[in-house]
């Protein structure tokens, strides 16, 4: 079952970013059990075949992979490449929500170029039903994370095409004078807006719970997406932490 079909269905995911550009730390984050995970091109330097590779390690793990696109024109490569959806990071206009839409999609919603992929295998299935297997299954993932974006949520939201609204509390923080001050009220405030936003368009909202509390929080709230963190930062601290455990040890011995 796709994630798209998955998120219709109510169901809770679980998915993180994964930053590390290897195929293995896509196979790791399918091991450990998460629904889903976000490729990040935005804040890496991870080059299209490695790209190709992670995306094709997704396929054999069984994990849903979306892709953060650091400039759009990466959305086709990426879709055609075997992402179940692509995620928009700093969208602040109708316009450019409708842009995202159309990138994402064939006609008649948008103009993505038709090719012969992997989705059809490379032509061998018929054509035409594998374009209407991409317009059920492609998620198409509008990021806001400043005031401008902030202040359309809501227009952003209507636009139909638009599947989820994803918070970006961090640069949400820095456009509001806050930098870093995830938890501040004026910021949590913010992230509210959008997650009210997405429920009166009947859109999903991903939260991206920084405390065991938040998470409590935005379940209770019907919150059903989650990216729990960045694939980085879980290993620094896992290491930090299987560290200190033999550290420990020594100075008791």
């Amino acid at each position: 079952m796709s994630l798209k079909a998955r998120l219709l269905r109510n169901d809770a995911v679980y998915g993180l970013f994964c930053s590390i550009p290897a195929a293995l730390s896509v196979e790791l984050i399918a091991a450990a059990g998460y629904d889903f995970a976000v490729i990040d091109l935005e804040h890496t330097l991870t080059g299209n075949e490695q790209l190709a590779a992670m995306l094709l390690a997704a396929r054999a793990s069984s994990i849903a992979a979306l892709v953060r696109v650091a400039a759009p024109y990466q959305a086709l490569q990426a879709l055609d490449a075997g992402a179940e959806g692509i995620v928009f990071p700093r969208v602040r206009s109708v316009e450019a929500a409708r842009e995202a839409v159309r990138l994402c999609h064939f006609a008649p919603r948008g103009e993505r170029g038709l090719n012969a992929t992997w989705h059809s295998r490379y032509g061998r299935d018929d054509l035409p039903v594998a374009m209407d297997a991409a317009r059920e299954h492609t998620l198409v993932i509008a990021m806001i994370e400043d005031t401008e974006g902030l202040a359309h949520a809501d227009a952003i939201a209507a636009v139909d095409g638009v599947d989820v609204l994803l918070e970006g509390a961090v640069d949400l923080s820095q456009s509001l004078g806050l930098p870093w001050q995830t938890r501040h009220p004026d910021v949590r405030a913010a992230v509210s807006r959008i997650r009210e936003a997405a429920r009166r368009h009947g859109k999903t909202f991903c939260a991206l719970p920084r405390a065991p509390e938040d998470f409590q929080v935005w379940y209770r709230d019907q919150v059903r997406m989650f990216i729990l963190g960045d694939d980085r930062g879980i290993a620094r601290r896992a290491m930090a932490a299987h560290l200190a455990q033999h550290q420990l040890r020594d100075i008791k011995q």
